[in-house]
């Protein structure tokens, strides 16, 4: 019997099975210290719900952000933690379909599929099942692996938005800040394909890698060429960073009928603190007040925020017709370890791409361990 058909009954059997989980409610940037491996029960799919073996799962920050009770400054915290009802992060998922619900009519067992991001902050897939609404499920694009379908997802997802949002044209100018991320780096490719002209923004570091991805020009953010030179050359900004600090040095670049995309907004890397009710509405009144101000007097100011749901499958067939892929920075095994340690790297926010478990690491280890125990025993006789 295949391994694909021995899934469905193996998870059958199966009474609890393993997770990364908090047990209790983290301190800010103390979440990967707290995380712990745990077992939790098998839980048996809902009558809508899609039971998926996982084989990849890409990690986000704002999955970290969200744990904390930090996300987009103050919301999508847990309530409540504790052993008894453990709080699992993770959303972007692919694998294989091990058991459906009675009314569920797109996908048998067996099938291979990609989970789209809950536009809600659901969660739950740092471990080795997960139950999701059949809504939330796509097929796999076959073009694509496991891992490489779990690390673009939701940043397809976004750029595809920003894209769309900003309507790029062919010869369009345009400054993606923050190029070497995991979403900035899905965007320049994106914004190839409409053959735009694209000015990558990071460190000199990552220069090499955003060019590999189709960047026709590189700007080290770290000198003082992007926050003080005055060349309104450039016709759209799409920025990932945040931050008064970036778009007033983006405003200095923007042609007058030009247009400033930001996916998060005045307060840089939102989520890594929680603000003040005044902060956050601060914020948001800011947003706001530039959105309609800057209609009438350019540049344009545009806050993007994308439903990963409406643009999901859209996004992800763009993405394999034109070879776009993202960067992975790290694929490691589904253990406690590895999954601290990659944490601690996102949230240095020096990642460049994205950051995978790949659960099929761990038994592949295991396989080729016994395999060298295994000739050592032959020599030895």
């Amino acid at each position: 019997m295949t391994k694909k058909m021995d899934a469905p009954a193996r998870y059958c059997k199966a009474k609890a099975i393993p997770a990364v989980a908090l047990t209790k409610l983290p301190r800010i940037g103390h979440v990967a210290d707290e995380l712990e491996l745990i077992h939790i029960p098998a839980h048996r799919p809902s009558a809508r719900q899609v039971t998926v073996q996982l084989v990849a799962s890409s990690m986000h920050i704002d999955e970290i952000y969200a744990a904390q009770g930090t996300a987009l400054g103050r919301f999508y915290g847990p309530k409540n933690i504790s052993p008894a009802e453990p709080y699992l992060m993770g959303t972007s998922v692919s694998g294989v379909v091990v058991a459906i619900g009675k009314y569920v009519i797109r996908f048998k067992v067996g099938d291979e599929v990609s989970v789209i991001p809950n536009e809600l902050g659901e969660n739950g897939s740092w471990a080795t099942y997960r139950n999701v609404l059949e809504r939330y499920v796509m097929p796999k694009p076959p073009e694509l692996t496991h891992v490489e379908a779990s690390s673009l997802m939701l940043s397809s997802c976004v750029a595809w938005g920003a894209l769309e949002t900003a309507n790029v044209k062919a010869g369009d100018r345009c400054m993606v800040v923050g190029a070497s991320g995991a979403i900035g780096s899905v965007l320049v490719q994106l914004l190839k394909t409409k053959s735009a002209y694209v000015v990558g923004v990071c460190s000199a570091a990552n220069s090499d890698l955003v060019r590999t991805l189709g960047a026709d020009e590189i700007i080290d953010y770290q000198q003082s060429g992007f926050t003080v030179h005055r060349e309104r050359r450039i016709d759209k900004i799409f920025d990932l960073v945040g931050g008064l600090r970036v778009e007033n040095a983006a405003y200095r670049w923007l042609k007058q009928d030009g247009e400033f995309v930001t996916m998060v907004g005045p307060v840089r890397y939102l989520g890594e603190r929680k603000l003040t009710l005044k902060e956050f509405t601060r914020a948001a009144c800011y947003v706001a007040w530039r959105s309609i101000k800057t209609r009438w007097r350019g540049p344009k100011y545009t806050f993007c925020a994308t439903i990963p749901r409406r643009v999901a499958p859209k996004a992800m067939q763009f993405c394999c017709e034109h070879g776009i892929r993202s960067p992975i920075e790290r694929e490691i095994p589904f253990e406690l370890g590895p999954v601290q340690d990659a944490i601690r790297l996102l949230t240095t926010h020096r990642a460049r791409g994205r950051v995978v478990i790949n659960f099929e690491l761990a038994a592949q280890r295991a396989v080729s361990q016994e395999n060298k125990y295994q000739c050592k025993r032959a020599v030895m006789k």
